[in-house]
Order: C-alpha cells, then sequence, then structure tokens
C-alpha cells in the first residue's frame, strides 16, 4: 500500500510543483561575460514552461552567456517569448516561424515545409537547417536542465559538423535508415536533443528533398532525429554521452528530487517529463 501511495505521488506532485514554478521569480543574480557561442531553440505554446526552464538553467548554471536564438513553433508570439524570457541577461533573438518558412520556400524546399505543416518536429527540423546554413549553433530542446557549465564540452569545427548526444534506446524511422543504407542500431543511441551543427550545403549534400519526399508519411515521431543521426554518422557522431548528459528512467517513481551534484545536465524525455518539474522545482 506504501508503495503504491508513493509511486502516485511520483507522478501527481509534479504536476504541483509545475503549477508552482509558474510563479517563481526567475532572477540571475551575478553578472556573467558572454562567448560567441549561438543557442538556438524553439518554442511554442504547448512547451513554453519547460523553455522557460531551459533557459533559466543555462542562464544560472553556464559560466558565460551564449548569445541565445528562440523560435517561434506558430503557437507563440514573439512578443509571448520575450515576456517569458525576460529574466535573461545576455544578447536574445526571437524569430517567428514565418521566417524559417520564408527561408527555405525561396530555396524551393517543398517536401520540407509539407513535413513542418505536418510535425513540429518538422518544424523543428527546418528551424535548425536554417540557422546551421547560416552559422554553427548549439540546439538544445527544451526539456533539457543544465546543472553546471557545458559550454566548456562544446567543440568548435571550422566546416561542416554534426554531433548530438545519447539516446537510452535506438529509437529510428527505418524508412530514413533504408534511404541512406545506413543502418545506425550497429552504430550508436543518437539523440538529436542536443546538437552540435553548421554546414551550409547540408541539405543538398544529404539529399533531404529527395528523402522526405519518399517518407511523405510524416507521422513518424523519430523522422527528424535519425537524419540528424544518419549527418552526425558521416561527422562527430555522438560527442554528449548519458555520462555526461543524463538520460535515463532509473528514478521514475522517486519522489526524493535528483542529486544535482557531478551532473552536467539531463534530458528529460517524454517518458520521464514529470521529472523535470520535480527537478527544476528542488534544484534550479
Amino acid at each position: 500500500m506504501i508503495k503504491k501511495i508513493n509511486n502516485s505521488l511520483a507522478f501527481r506532485l509534479p504536476l504541483l510543483y509545475r503549477k508552482l514554478l509558474r510563479y517563481k521569480p526567475l532572477v540571475i543574480k551575478s553578472q556573467k561575460s558572454t562567448s560567441d557561442q549561438v543557442v538556438l531553440m524553439m518554442a511554442g505554446k504547448k512547451i513554453m514552461d519547460l523553455t522557460r526552464l531551459a533557459v533559466f538553467s543555462i542562464a544560472k548554471n553556464w559560466d558565460t552567456l551564449p548569445k541565445l536564438i528562440v523560435s517561434s513553433d506558430g503557437s507563440v508570439s514573439a512578443a509571448e517569448i520575450k515576456k517569458q524570457l525576460r529574466f535573461w541577461p545576455g544578447e536574445l533573438i526571437i524569430n517567428d516561424w514565418q521566417q524559417s518558412e520564408t527561408y527555405h520556400r525561396e530555396k524551393n524546399r517543398v517536401n520540407l515545409l509539407k513535413y513542418a505543416e505536418s510535425h513540429v518536429l518538422g518544424k523543428k527540423l527546418a528551424v535548425v537547417l536554417h540557422q546551421a546554413e547560416i552559422q554553427p549553433v548549439v540546439w538544445v530542446d527544451s526539456d533539457i536542465i543544465f546543472y553546471q557549465d557545458f559550454n566548456k564540452y562544446i567543440t568548435h569545427h571550422s566546416g561542416f559538423v554534426c554531433g548530438g548526444s545519447e539516446e537510452g534506446h535506438s529509437l529510428y524511422d527505418d524508412r530514413v535508415l533504408d534511404f541512406y543504407k545506413n543502418n545506425l542500431y550497429d552504430h550508436y543511441t543518437f539523440s538529436s536533443g542536443l546538437l552540435n551543427i553548421y554546414g551550409p550545403t547540408i541539405y543538398d549534400d544529404f539529399q533531404l528533398e529527395q528523402l522526405l519526399l519518399e517518407v511523405s508519411n510524416y507521422v513518424h515521431y523519430f523522422t527528424e532525429q535519425t537524419i540528424f543521426a544518419h549527418i552526425a554518422s558521416k561527422s562527430i557522431g555522438m560527442p554528449w554521452t548519458r555520462d555526461l548528459i543524463k538520460n535515463h528512467n532509473l528514478d521514475h517513481q522517486q519522489i526524493r528530487p535528483m542529486s544535482p551534484k557531478d551532473v552536467i545536465g539531463r534530458h528529460y524525455t517524454a517518458n520521464v517529463r514529470h521529472l523535470f518539474w520535480r527537478d527544476a522545482f528542488f534544484n534550479l
């Protein structure tokens, strides 16, 4: 009986923490220097609570402040994003979804835009490629919390680069693997939650327009991740392991918050999303 109550509270209490966190003042007390690093994120109405706290963890725990670009997924206004991130003490650029849409439309990327219209992860792919064709960026999913400085783990490259973090399981779209004839199951358990990416010709080099035509049923959740996993397999692969960015469900029924000691960051994927609110409430 006690175990059942404990397990129930492990899932129910975070709902309360989420509501309380909306009223928590987010204040950065110490001044920090800035870096040339560009961090890219996406915000939407459904994930704004996550994005707000993920950005706060960067502001609080990174030693230097990157240039931050936040793109809307089209469901939230730039004004609302600016309001929610008003605590950010560094350079902040907020883009509307239409800016990425126009960028790709001018390049006649019809199938990419169809993917973006059909699935929010298609919008993620479009936003990442938009910026990564212009400048090196580090993409950060909104369900990642940093507990220590991560900037020092980002390697810089003069040319094409693509690398990601480690997933707990191999989660791929087999249609993409078949297109590239690349059995990623033999390589690594890749996550596109964190990406170090740059390349002005990625879209053409990896035949993405043709690929997205052939996998035109865009309901598969891991199409975008598989694309980045393949691209990374031709570059730096998976520079950030689960030892560095935690990604597990070992404590999914635990009421007690995770100790942030010796933890650089953690990716709170969908199966442990409730733990995001628990750990943000007690550790940020």
